[in-house]
């Protein structure tokens, strides 16, 4: 038997116990082999509720070594299983809370490019409870998806300051391509923003600003470069 088999019958049978005492019998090599292993095959095979367990489980373990197997959640974000309101998500939670709270942040960070709908993000935001919207604004940024940039853009208008605004522009255009741009002209028009580094083809009148992210549709016809339809 493999050590890959190994561990899915740990893991089937819930073996949590057994499958730290499996990996931890593990040498170097073998270890991160299972890393890797855990991240393309092994987790993106599980359901919902047994996909937090055994992050959960695999990260109590060892969380530098398998903190990433976060973004095999591919798999339940395209097949629309995706649930946060699971207890393995809850006690993943509370056991990075007292033991590494940066990690928080971080497991949004990495699974933010793999979500695709506004309520999967709001889910991992507050299931993790990163509620502060300056540091949601820093995990919007790790993608480049058109869901972030409506999100970067709403969440800009909760938070309406001029500074953070701009900040949020400099990133964007640092990226150089035509959607970024576009967003930032978004930016540039609502918060009055005229002395960014850059001149933009695309041109938002202020009587359009109301419309622009009235719906999701709506915000990506116009990033794509068209203008909205009133």
């Amino acid at each position: 038997m493999t050590n890959k088999d190994r561990v899915i019958q740990l893991i089937g049978t819930r073996d949590w116990e057994g499958l730290s005492q499996m990996l931890g019998s593990l040498s170097n090599m073998e270890l991160r082999r299972m890393e890797r292993v855990m991240r393309e095959e092994v987790l993106k095979e599980l359901e919902n509720d047994l996909f937090w367990e055994t992050l959960l489980h695999i990260i109590i373990f060892k969380r530098a070594a398998f903190i990433s197997g976060v973004t095999a959640v591919t798999h339940l974000v395209k097949d629309g299983t995706l649930n946060f309101e699971v207890e393995g998500v809850r006690r993943l939670y509370e056991h990075l809370k007292v033991t590494n709270v940066e990690s928080l942040v971080k497991i949004c960070n990495m699974m933010m490019p793999e979500l695709r709908t506004e309520a999967q993000v709001m889910g991992m935001f507050e299931a993790f409870h990163v509620e502060n919207e300056v540091t949601r604004l820093t995990v919007l940024l790790k993608a480049e998806h058109d869901l972030s940039y409506y999100l970067i853009f709403k969440t800009l208008k909760l938070i309406e300051d001029k500074a953070i605004a701009r900040k949020c522009c400099v990133a964007l255009m640092k990226r150089q391509d035509d959607r970024a741009f576009n967003a930032v002209c978004f930016i540039k028009a609502y918060f009055g923003l005229d002395d960014l580094p850059a001149r933009f083809s695309l041109t938002i009148e202020q009587y359009e600003l109301s419309h622009i992210d009235r719906d999701y549709n709506t915000f990506i016809h116009v990033l794509n470069g068209k203008r909205p339809k009133l």
